[in-house]
Parts: C-alpha cells; sequence; structure tokens
C-alpha cells in the first residue's frame, strides 16, 4: 500500500504539470473573455440594417429588374410582434431550445459541439444569438473552432447589450431562406407573394424551418423533406405545450402552394452583365443602377430575335442573340443573350461567349492592306493556288483577280487569304487586339492564314465595338452598361472610363466603310435583295463559321452598331443557313427599329481622300484599252502605273501568275 501511495504522489507530481499546462491557457482565456465583455461592449447601431434591393432602370428610369437584398433588408424589416408568433416559436422549439435561459451560449450546446466534433460529426451547438453573431461577421466563413469562438465573444457581447425579443427579431429579418431571400418577411414574398401577416400555419411553420438547411429544405426543389420536417417541429411545438395538438393537426392538413414569384426581369442577360460588373460591396448594399438600356428597343428585338429562331427552326437553328451600341459612346442600347431565359441553355449570353466569327473578320485585314498603301481598287486574287500555306478542304468559286472592293463586299476567301498574306498574321493579331476583339493568345502560327476566316474565337459584344473604326474615324471604344450605381445612403459608384483606342487612320478607316456600304459591291457575291438594302447605306459585313453552326452579321452607322449572331448552342450545323441569311436578317430589323426614331447615316468623306479614274480590270491608271471606273483613294496612294493588262485590240491578257486559274475556268467551261 505504502508503494503504491508513493507511486500515486510521484504520478500526481509529474502530471500536475500537464494538468495544469492544459488548463492555464484556458483559464487565461476566460479571463481575457471576461474582461472584453467589461472594456469592449456591443454597439446596438451594428445591428441596423444597411441594405437594400439593387433596382436597375434603363435610360428613362424605367425598371429593368430587381434582385433582392444581401443580408437584412431594411426596406423590408419586419417588427417582431408583425410576424406570425408560431413562426418564431418553432424557430426557438427547433434551432434554440433553451433560448430565454442562456447569456448567449449554452453550455450544454458546447458540450454537445465538443462530442460531435470527436466523432467526426459537424460543429453544432450554437445558440439563436451565435447564429446572428455569425450573420453578423460574415455567414460564409468557414465553420472552425476559431470562428465558433469568434461567435461565442460576440454572443456573449450581444446578449449584454440588447434584450431577447430584440435578438429574435433581428434573426428573423437577417437568416437566409435560400434563393436568393434574407429575411422572414422576404421569404413570404418569394414562396407565397404574401406579407408575413397574411400566412397560414402550415405556411408560417414551412418557412421557419428553411434557414435550418436552406438548401436541403428548399421548397422548390425539396418540398417533401421540408414538410417533413416542418411537420417534426409542429410535434415539437405539441409536446412543449405551445400549441394544441388539434392546430397542429389542422397546419399539417393545410395545403401549402409554393412558387417562385419575384419581380419580372425585363433584359435578364443585360441585367446579369450589369451585376457581374459590380464590385462586391456596390452590390451587396444595393440601391439604384443606372444603366444605357433602351427598354422600349430591348421589348421589340426580343420578340424579334424569338420570330426570326421560330422561322429558321425547321433548318435546325434553335438559337439567336442581338446588341446595338450606340456608336459614339459605345454604350449599350440593347442585348438580347438568348430566346428564352427560361428555356433549356436560355441563361448562356451569347453576345458575351467566344464563337468563330467565319469570315467577319475580313474588314481588319482589308484595313491593314489599306494601312499599308493599297486601296479598294486594288487587285487581291481569288484563287485556289494563291498561297502554298493554305488548304482549301472544298475547292470553293472562283473569281480570279478582283478589285478589294468587291472581293471584301462579296467576301471571297481566297482573296482574303491573298491580302492576309500581304499583311501577314502578325500585323493583323495586333489590329484585332488593338481593336478589342480578343485577346487571340499564343502565336501567330496556331492560327495561320485562317486567321482571315475567322480561326480565333470572338465575343459578339466585342466585335460589334471594333466595327466604330469604320464609322468613327479609326476609334473603337469599349461596351458599357452602366452609367452610374447609388447606394442606400446616396454614395455613387461608376466604372472606369476607358479612353478610345485608334485603330487606322481616319482615311482608311472610311475606305473600309465605303467598301462595306457599296450595295453593287455586294451583289456579286450574295445576289439581289439582300437584307442590307436599306433606304440608307450602312457598313455591313456578315460571317458563317465551318459547319454553320454559327452566323453572324455586323451593320454599322454613325448611329448604332448593330452585332447579330444566330445558330446553335451545341455547335450541331444547320442546314446550310449563312451569316446574310440567318443573322443578317436580325441585324437589319434591328436596324429599322432605329431608323423609326431618327435618320441613320454614314460619316462624309474626310480630307485626305481623292475620287479618281482607275482601269477597272486592273486597277492601275486606265490606257485608252481598259473600262474606266471612278473609285476613292487615299491622297497619295494613287496607282503610278498605266494599264498593261490589255493589249493593242483590248483584249486582258492576265499576268503569269493567272496561269492555272484560267486553265482551271477553261476546264470547268469544257465540261458540259
Amino acid at each position: 500500500m505504502t508503494r503504491i501511495r508513493s507511486s500515486l504522489r510521484a504520478s500526481w507530481r509529474y502530471g500536475r504539470w500537464v494538468v495544469v499546462a492544459t488548463l492555464l491557457p484556458i483559464v487565461v482565456a476566460v479571463q481575457v473573455a471576461i474582461v472584453l465583455l467589461v472594456v469592449w461592449p456591443f454597439d446596438p447601431a451594428d445591428l441596423v440594417a444597411t441594405t437594400e434591393p439593387l433596382v436597375l432602370v434603363d435610360v428613362r428610369g424605367q425598371e429593368i429588374a430587381t434582385f433582392p437584398a444581401v443580408g437584412a433588408d431594411r426596406t423590408r424589416w419586419t417588427r417582431l410582434g408583425e410576424l406570425p408568433a408560431i413562426a418564431v416559436s418553432a424557430v426557438i422549439e427547433s434551432e434554440d431550445g433553451n433560448f430565454w435561459n442562456h447569456g448567449g451560449v449554452d453550455g450544454a450546446g458546447v458540450a454537445r459541439a465538443v462530442w460531435l466534433d470527436l466523432q467526426g460529426g459537424r460543429f453544432g451547438g450554437s445558440t439563436l444569438t451565435m447564429q446572428l453573431a455569425r450573420m453578423l461577421i460574415t455567414a460564409n466563413e468557414p465553420r472552425t473552432w476559431h470562428a465558433k469562438l469568434r461567435e461565442s465573444m460576440l454572443a456573449l457581447r450581444i446578449e449584454r447589450a440588447i434584450d431577447k425579443r430584440t435578438i429574435l427579431e433581428q434573426w428573423m429579418n437577417r437568416a437566409y431562406f435560400g434563393n436568393g431571400a434574407y429575411g422572414y418577411a422576404a421569404a413570404s414574398q418569394l414562396y407565397f407573394d404574401k406579407p408575413p401577416s397574411g400566412l397560414s400555419d402550415a405556411e408560417a411553420v414551412l418557412l421557419a424551418v428553411i434557414p435550418r438547411a436552406p438548401t436541403g429544405y428548399d421548397p422548390l426543389k425539396h418540398l417533401d423533406a421540408a414538410i417533413r420536417r416542418r411537420d417534426r417541429v409542429l410535434a415539437m411545438l405539441v409536446d412543449h405545450g405551445v400549441i394544441t395538438a388539434g392546430r397542429a393537426q389542422a397546419a399539417r392538413l393545410t395545403k401549402v402552394a409554393i412558387g417562385r414569384h419575384t419581380r419580372p426581369n425585363l433584359a435578364p442577360h443585360f441585367a446579369r452583365w450589369i451585376v457581374d460588373q459590380l464590385p462586391a460591396d456596390v452590390r451587396s448594399a444595393g440601391g439604384l443602377v443606372r444603366t444605357t438600356l433602351d427598354l422600349r428597343l430591348q421589348k421589340t428585338l426580343q420578340t424579334r430575335v424569338a420570330e426570326q429562331v421560330a422561322s429558321l427552326r425547321r433548318r435546325n437553328l434553335d438559337q439567336a442573340g442581338l446588341v446595338v451600341l450606340d456608336t459614339q459612346t459605345t454604350e449599350v442600347r440593347a442585348m438580347v443573350g438568348s430566346i428564352d431565359w427560361k428555356g433549356p441553355s436560355g441563361q448562356i449570353n451569347i453576345t458575351t461567349r467566344r464563337r468563330h466569327p467565319g469570315s467577319a473578320l475580313k474588314p481588319f485585314v482589308y484595313g491593314a492592306s489599306i494601312e499599308n498603301g493599297a486601296s479598294p481598287f486594288s487587285i487581291a486574287w481569288d484563287t485556289r493556288d494563291t498561297s502554298a500555306d493554305y488548304f482549301a478542304p472544298s475547292a470553293g468559286v472562283e473569281h480570279g483577280p478582283v478589285r478589294y472592293r468587291e472581293a471584301l463586299a462579296s467576301s471571297y476567301n481566297f482573296a482574303a487569304i491573298d491580302v492576309l498574306q500581304q499583311v501577314g498574321v502578325p500585323r493583323l493579331m495586333s489590329v484585332l487586339r488593338a481593336a478589342g476583339v480578343g485577346d487571340l493568345a499564343g502565336a501567330p502560327d496556331d492560327y495561320g492564314l485562317r486567321l482571315a476566316l475567322g480561326a480565333a474565337k470572338v465575343r459578339l459584344i466585342d466585335l460589334t465595338a471594333s466595327y466604330g473604326f469604320t464609322v468613327k474615324g479609326g476609334f473603337v471604344g469599349v461596351p458599357r452598361g452602366i452609367v452610374t450605381a447609388i447606394g442606400p445612403d446616396g454614395d455613387r459608384w461608376a466604372p472606369a472610363r476607358r479612353s478610345e483606342r485608334r485603330v487606322f487612320s481616319e482615311q482608311t478607316s472610311w475606305l473600309v466603310m465605303d467598301m462595306l456600304a457599296d450595295p453593287e459591291a455586294r451583289r456579286p457575291g450574295f445576289g439581289m435583295e439582300l437584307p442590307f438594302d436599306l433606304p440608307f447605306r450602312v457598313a455591313a459585313k456578315t460571317g458563317t463559321a465551318r459547319g454553320f453552326a454559327d452566323t453572324w452579321a455586323i451593320a454599322a452607322t454613325s448611329e448604332v452598331i448593330v452585332g447579330a449572331w444566330a445558330g446553335t448552342f451545341d455547335g450541331s450545323p444547320t442546314q446550310g443557313l449563312v451569316g446574310m441569311d440567318a443573322a443578317g436578317v436580325l441585324a437589319r430589323d434591328a436596324l429599322l427599329a432605329v431608323a423609326e426614331r431618327g435618320p441613320l447615316t454614314l460619316p462624309p468623306r474626310p480630307a485626305g481622300i481623292d475620287e479618281i479614274e482607275v482601269c477597272a480590270t486592273s486597277g492601275m491608271l486606265p490606257s485608252a484599252r481598259c473600262p474606266v471606273i471612278r473609285d476613292y483613294v487615299a491622297r497619295g496612294d494613287a496607282p503610278a502605273k498605266v494599264d498593261t493588262w490589255h493589249d493593242a485590240e483590248g483584249n486582258v491578257v492576265y499576268p503569269e501568275r493567272a496561269r492555272g486559274w484560267l486553265a482551271r475556268r477553261r476546264l470547268s467551261a469544257a465540261i458540259p
């Protein structure tokens, strides 16, 4: 026995230091907590709700969309006495049965949380006051012991500063009820389209259980699970004498009609684009955002886009999009991202998705060449043997030597390859980057000469803005949709204005515009009765990507620039639809809708552009034997040589380069 006592004394002498080392930090932490509670009181002013819904309005102040407040909504703050008593009781019984007795932290709950954690479970034990503390700190902080300690400390401070009823009121107005609804009143409007005072017992208790698991008890997706939880809570209320068994049974038997009742979003793709640009603090504060959208135009074009898709659905076209920019400011006046926001893939905004643009990049190829001294009457070789570096998967139609004007307006592919070969892929990539078309990641060899035909993926909104160079003297702006955001307390925020970038000279830009606006130059490639045969001139270009899944059309005037896309989101081919037939019609309709409010024009010829006579066949100075046309040229770039393509009798004598094309043409003519 003596030996045992000696052993115990020795063990205690050693073990007491372990106990002291273990308990000392806890004792110190408790003492520090007590001191903090005394010298660091909670300020009730921190409980004042400051957030509001975010309201987007158009250029006339008409509401486009309203997004719910992120956090406590001061515009829907509901006093505790105005909330259903059964709902408040349900929250207490299911979340914190000892609410009226603890001082902010429930010792039994904490012990239970420790046990769950040791068993590999989740952190628990949070009182309603601790949950309120978590809402005030951040709802997204990971659930760690460090976070739990912060919540506990704040909960103790809150309990010292305000009464229990105020804590309940704060909780009921701040809790998250799923689907963007913060606060009981917001949830009541969202799910039942009525204020809390109009809820039945069945509805009131159903809402009360959602914050416990906003995803698992989401009544729009998991109504059965939410109702099962509601019924368990009703049983708890009966067991604790809060309500009678008869009242609980009546609530269980009452049918609930759950829905999603929100204010209409009249331009959902645009609204989402705007919200995504707002800084997090601006978005969470809410308030009013003045945008650049013209809601009247938006509604007209949304209808028109849907009609165009319906008319071409038989040819496997299932989606379309459209964007309208103010030319001078690059402000977005209309944005249609798809035909149905709520339909399959409807939330895809095609105006901000990267797709292959087909021939819609060609104006930049010709612009770069003209900037280097070429002109609208320079000759491009639309022949299959233009370059050994370009392989055409199919023979394609050859037009031989053609003037730039016709080659661009009629969108001849081989001619564009010829011009790009002279310009160089690196130069074109620089031009496209300067125009804001895209980052074009990678090296020139990653694209090759196919860049002229749309090898790079670009966004419709960027490409539309980049066509501004044709009608703005060579300058390009960045698309913008926000004028200013005004917070609940009058604070203002606006995105930084980015200066416009020059892409080409004023003379080059006007010449490209004039070629794109020439209806007669389009006829050889597209025929008669085209969408862009309008009562006014418009600089327009279409594009069709390989596979016919993407069709594009961009049209520019001094007043607006329109970009349209039509095709299939999944990349499946349409039945041979090209840009002029699908997207071109949408661009035309947008122009006509805008033109109803005022005339659409093109910029006048600038200084430094001369009108001269040239040979229609060779693009050289005319001789006595060649047909003569008049065209424009930047001063100093007029041809120096007289035509050499006609002999003494006036017959065309093509240069050696035409040999292959002439042979193929003769062979084709000989085949019956």
